[in-house]
């Protein structure tokens, strides 16, 4: 880039020859060139650009075009939303914004880029401002490697409350699930409230809302909530967003996601009132300049010391995080700090922290870690990220903090936890087998029954079961059953299988007390009664879960009776038999009456005599 500002034609800019560049400029533009950061000046009336070779990914097509052009045409695409920033800047007041969203043109593939940035106006030789001196970082792979953790937290969550409603309930989060209601044309006029948590009331101040719609709870809803939660219904497109709703006098953190079927037009929406937020990040606005981009950052307390002078300043965030008065903001010190760390997190984090400090090479410290309030002596779990700021030989001079309550999301963190050990406990203690399968690729359930079968022996795999379900196929335990396919329990070549699994198929993935006749893993002949539920999303089966018990003996106790009845009634006529013979034998060579009860009589006992010795005889 040195090369290029050599030989560009400034004479053709507002900024005109290098020779009649002010010491001012040429200076900075030495700082620049030298400088290993990107780095970016915007000099003049015109604000005419000037860069480093660190800077050159952040314009991406832009360059080698971005050199001389003035800032408004350069960046056209966000000269509206930062013409503000802009002017502010050059009335003298420096910028300095953390993890801030641009949407960059020129960039393939990154659409939205982050960036932390400082704006510092400079000075001509007459003591005008007549430019400014931009240091940027950028963090988009941090910020979407978070935002993508905070997501598949959101997921595993939704998965938890599949099984165990209770964590639902215990949520710290707002949680509804609307129906939404559309015109003749299918435009969103309204949404119902079919199911709320315990803390809905209290994140939106919205009482008696259950049942009913939001039109009739809010008449003066702003529509973007209709166009927004419709947009979820209709594309089964996620949205996450921040949002002010003028009409209920807060501020929503907003996740929304469909759930059940298309056709059924039900969106879910997690949710957090975050007025008292928004209103702390409105008055750190007029704080100063080095508190309040890191409070913007954490959006909670900041916290400076600087070793040089011993001078320690913690924000009121920060102060009433550890429960400490407003008037300690100059005097709270680093040895009461860890006076207020949790015992048991103490030791590491005072290790950690002389770690850091120590190494020249540490510019950074996350940590995470417990304290306890000094008013309340309450535990709450702390977040904080401390920038290490220090001299070219690699000396510690001054730290920036900033940390922010997490006490929430660990609290869901272990009840997920405990959601997951309750579910295992049940499994695993369970007499019925309990099993998972799932299908990769998902079975398409738009298919021909004999197509999906053939597909669920190819797909289906068990990737959970209890050891109940093990020894129902001759397995010692669970683990010998988990990652075998389908065909193991249900041979594809045995016609009873496979019309056992058109029977599930065509009642949807979803049966109750159905019987089956399998084999285990020494190939005898089992009976099980069967119930199962599919998770089919988007015509797609994912995962099958059942409980079936097996009831091999009481099949084989019932074909015992059956054998038994028909010789006992094969016996009893053969007995019948003879008699009918004795009796007409008797009755066709007596005389008298007398005379042929007498001989059938006799004949009869001699019978029974012969029967109890058959009986003695075993």
């Amino acid at each position: 880039m040195g090369e290029r500002i050599r030989n560009h034609d400034w004479a053709a800019t507002p900024l005109g020859p290098i020779d009649a560049w002010p010491q001012s400029l040429r200076t900075l533009v030495d700082l620049m060139l030298n400088a290993r950061q990107p780095i970016y000046i915007a000099w003049g009336p015109a604000l005419t650009s000037l860069y480093n070779d660190s800077y050159i990914p952040i314009l991406g097509t832009k360059h080698p075009d971005a050199l001389g052009r003035a800032y408004a045409e350069l960046f056209a695409e966000i000269w509206d939303e930062y013409r503000p920033l802009v002017e502010a800047t050059m009335a003298g007041e420096a910028q300095h914004l953390i993890d801030q969203p641009v949407p960059l043109v020129g960039r393939p593939g990154r659409p939205m880029s982050w960036f932390t940035f400082c704006w510092t106006p400079v000075c001509d030789e007459e003591g005008e401002i007549a430019g400014f001196y931009c240091a940027a970082t950028e963090t988009t792979e941090r910020v979407q490697a978070e935002e993508a953790l905070r997501e598949s937290k959101e997921e595993a969550l939704r998965e938890s409350e599949m099984r165990y409603r209770a964590l639902f309930q215990s949520m710290g989060q707002g949680f509804c699930i609307l129906q939404l209601i559309l015109d003749e044309h299918d435009k969103p006029v309204d949404y119902r409230y079919m199911e709320i948590n315990r803390v809905f009331e209290q994140q939106t101040g919205i009482k008696g809302a259950l049942g009913r719609t939001i039109r009739e709870l809010v008449p003066d809803i702003e529509l973007f909530w209709f166009d927004i939660y419709g947009h979820v219904a209709l594309t089964g497109e996620p949205a996450r967003f921040v949002n002010h709703a003028p009409s209920m006098g807060r501020w929503f953190d907003v996740y929304a996601f469909r759930i059940g079927q298309p056709h059924e037009r039900q969106v879910a929406v997690l949710f957090n009132d975050i007025s008292d937020r928004k209103r702390a990040e409105e008055a750190l606005r007029d704080s100063e300049v080095r508190l309040r981009q890191v409070q913007e950052a954490a959006r909670i307390g900041s916290f400076e010391f600087d070793r040089t002078t011993g001078k320690a300043t913690a924000s009121p965030e920060y102060l009433d995080l550890y429960g400490l008065p407003a008037e300690r903001a100059e005097t709270f010190s680093y040895e009461e700090w860890i006076g207020l760390l949790h015992p048991d997190d103490r030791a590491r984090i005072e290790s950690e922290t002389r770690t850091a400090v120590a190494d020249p090479a540490c510019f950074q410290l996350d940590s995470e870690f417990r304290i306890r309030r000094a008013d309340t002596g309450e535990a709450r779990w702390i977040t904080a990220r401390t920038k290490l700021l220090r001299d070219p030989a690699g000396r510690f001079l001054r730290s920036l903090g900033a940390q922010w309550d997490v006490t929430a999301e660990k609290t869901v963190e272990a009840a997920l936890r405990e959601s997951e050990e309750r579910y295992r406990s049940f499994i695993a203690h369970s007499s019925e087998g309990i099993w998972l399968l799932e299908f990769n690729p998902p079975l398409d359930t738009s298919l021909s029954v004999e197509e999906q079968i053939d597909l669920a022996y190819r797909s289906g795999c068990f990737v959970d079961c209890n050891d109940a379900m093990a020894r129902m196929y001759g397995l010692a335990r669970a683990e010998d059953l988990i990652g075998k396919t389908l065909d193991f329990p249900l041979p594809a070549s045995d016609p009873e299988a496979r019309a056992y699994l058109a029977l599930i198929i065509r009642s949807g993935y979803s049966i109750t007390g159905v019987e089956s006749v399998e084999h285990d893993a020494d190939g005898s002949r089992k009976y099980f009664a069967n119930s199962m539920i599919g998770v089919v999303e988007h015509r797609q089966l994912k995962r099958l879960w059942g409980i079936q018990r097996d009831i091999t003996d009481q099949k084989e106790a019932e074909e015992q009776r059956t054998l038994l009845i028909n010789e006992l009634n094969h016996r009893v006529k053969n007995t019948l038999a003879t008699v009918q013979s004795i009796t007409s034998q008797t009755l066709r060579n007596a005389e008298t009456a007398a005379e042929a009860k007498t001989a059938i009589e006799g004949r009869l006992f001699a019978l029974s005599r012969a029967h109890d010795v058959l009986t003695r005889e075993n």
